[in-house]
């Protein structure tokens, strides 16, 4: 297996390349360095093949030490095409050095190079076909483009959910009785397994009776994909290349069942962006907090997938496009805090590297369903400052005769049609009748405490004349100002 070190302090364009290099090249085991700390500490215990260099993340003797002791193949990157920026990727032994902006099939190529120079120097073919048990195939045959046919052979290939188990199933594949003996190839994301053909041999018997041994003994999720290709031309990394492709299937119908081909998978091509009508609609979703029309989004999309399978990747590209409304829906309506942050980052995580489509829609639905009810809570408790706002400011200004809605409106940036709406769902009462609630009682004041006229009362209450004044108190008190000063003053004596 192929190990390559990305050493690069920015955790998303790392964790971009990883996804590249993984979803694009086999047998590879890609690590991620932080600092210089990191990278060092993985190139003495991990000794990468491949070192993909950021070269803003600082190097020092020690490093430049260690790297020249374990001899990465080394790619540099870096933003400044300087005489300078040449001369530190010299001097630290780089192979290929990238300016950025640069393209994906760019880097790609690049580390394709380099592989097969460390299969060259580091892998005895010879050695390889001892292992191998047969001098009929030799490792580059299968792993490297060659011309040597498929059509004495079968491939099987065994994808478990859990990768971390490869161990446990390579040892399980070893022991296993098949009628024939396989060639056991231990990839990084599965095995490969490759037999004389037979056609007496019933391959879809023995796969799920493996697999029913295999989940008795261990209790985890794994699928078998037969490639039953049997096209005359059809090389030997022809036949590996499109069992990797059948194997990318799982992301769709899952895990625990036996898969066959007989002809190689075409992927349906989909455009891995929203357009702009898309776009639109995922403002609309979010904005409303329309629950119902994002699950239906989701489902149809991304569930609701026949035979004819989209490229995962491109799938996952085109759930990252729906990521980022989310996280423009976000900022929008400020949910900023540390939880939704790291909420954001483990969906994104999902997106990556989730191996089955619907627990990733499954997640997606769960994160938008939590984002949308926070949204309401926080446009609630702004409603309530609002409406908090315009009472605040009718305690200071109810004394003013020509008060009216518009200029309450101004005063908090609302439209004043809207405020109308607010202002009763929130007090159960309309403007004009918390504002005279505010003149009566300052007018059920000052007949009480002082010994002014009802005219000047009237006046200083906010009320434009006498007449209107007594109304709208006889109204609210059910007594004229004169009636409630007299009985005021009657039981104060």
């Amino acid at each position: 297996m192929i190990k390559i070190l990305i050493a690069n302090p920015d955790e998303f364009e790392a964790k971009g390349i990883q996804w590249l290099i993984e979803t694009s090249i086999s047998n590879v085991k890609v690590i991620l360095g932080k600092n210089s700390l990191e990278t060092l500490t993985i190139l003495e215990n991990e000794k990468p093949h491949i070192l993909i260099y950021e070269m803003n993340i600082g190097i020092d003797d020690s490093l430049l030490k260690v790297i020249k002791i374990t001899e990465p193949a080394i790619i540099s990157l870096t933003m400044e095409a300087t005489f300078e920026a040449a001369k530190k990727a010299i001097d630290i032994g780089t192979k290929f050095l990238l300016i950025k902006p640069f393209s994906p099939q760019e880097l790609l190529h690049h580390v394709q190079t380099q592989i097969r120079d460390v299969i060259h120097k580091h892998l005895s073919l010879t050695t390889e076909s001892k292992l191998l048990g047969s001098p009929e195939i030799e490792y580059e045959d299968i792993f490297i483009n060659g011309t040597k046919l498929a059509s004495p052979y079968i491939f099987i290939a065994f994808q478990l959910e859990k990768s971390y188990l490869l161990s446990k199933l390579n040892s399980f594949l070893k022991e296993y009785s098949f009628p024939v003996k396989p060639l056991i190839f231990p990839l990084n994301d599965m095995t490969l397994c490759v037999f004389h053909s037979s056609t007496s041999i019933n391959w879809s018997e023995i796969c799920q009776r493996l697999l029913f041994d295999w989940e008795q003994r261990e209790k985890e999720s794994i699928c078998i994909i037969i490639n039953r290709e049997d096209h005359p031309d059809l090389t030997l990394h022809d036949k590996y290349i499109h069992t990797k492709k059948m194997a990318e299937v799982t992301f769709f119908v899952g895990y625990k069942q036996v898969l066959e081909f007989s002809k190689e998978l075409q992927w349906q091509f989909i455009d891995p962006f929203l357009t702009p009508n898309e776009q639109k609609q995922w403002i609309r979703f979010l904005n409303e907090g329309n629950k119902e029309g994002i699950s239906d989004f989701l489902v149809t999309n991304f569930l609701d997938i026949s035979d004819s399978y989209p490229d995962p990747g491109l799938l996952r590209i085109r759930l990252t496009s729906i990521l980022a409304q989310i996280r423009r829906h976000m900022k929008s309506v400020n949910l900023n805090d540390q939880f939704f942050e790291q909420e954001y980052l483990h969906i994104f995580d999902s997106i990556l590297y989730e191996p089955v489509i619907y627990r990733i829609v499954q997640k997606l639905i769960i994160f938008i369903s939590t984002i949308l009810d926070a949204a309401g809570e926080i446009s609630k408790s702004q409603h309530l400052n609002i409406i908090d706002q315009c009472i605040h400011f009718l305690e200071l200004n109810y004394w003013k005769s020509e008060l009216d809605l518009t200029d309450l409106a101004n005063f908090v940036g609302r439209n004043a049609s809207y405020l109308s709406h607010l202002f009763v769902e929130k007090t159960k009462k309309t403007f004009r009748e918390k504002l005279n609630e505010f003149r009566i009682n300052e007018a059920k004041r000052l007949l009480v405490e002082t010994d002014m006229s009802i005219k000047e009362i009237a006046i200083l209450s906010g009320f434009q004349n006498q007449h209107y004044f007594s109304k709208v108190f006889k109204k609210m008190v059910n007594q004229t100002p004169k009636q409630y000063r007299l009985l005021e003053t009657i039981e104060n004596y």
